[in-house]
């Protein structure tokens, strides 16, 4: 009896189902803060992304997620750059997205570059 018990008790540990990768996600967020919702993945996901979408500069969108195939990933455009970072033990995704706060200073040298390109410089 103590016998079928142990083969019991050891065929459900067994048999238990793993438990799921977790990650943060959230979709489009301008601040790492805002980015700590936790997402358990289904089994066939086992890694966590983030894409940084990074905007003249001036402004960065977070996105973060679980994945079945994740691939890194770091382009830079005219206009901004994107990176994506992968990951795959729980919650690894945390802080891989760095907020980038917008450019104080380039928001302060815009009114002046502004003016100087619209009235030129000998008008100043």
């Amino acid at each position: 009896m103590k016998a079928a018990l142990l083969a019991l008790l050891a065929a459900v540990l067994a048999l238990r189902p793993g438990t799921a990768l977790q990650c943060y996600s959230c979709q489009a967020k301008v601040s790492n803060e805002d980015c700590q919702h936790v997402q358990n993945c289904s089994h066939s996901e086992t890694q966590c992304w983030t894409a940084r979408i990074r905007a003249v500069d001036l402004l960065t969108f977070i996105s973060k997620g679980c994945s079945s195939h994740c691939v890194e990933d770091s382009e830079n455009y005219y206009v901004g750059e994107k990176n994506v970072t992968c990951c795959s033990t729980d919650l690894c995704n945390a802080s891989g997205a760095h907020a980038l706060q917008p450019a104080v200073v380039t928001l302060t040298l815009l009114p002046a570059l502004g003016m100087l390109l619209f009235w030129g410089p000998g008008q100043l």
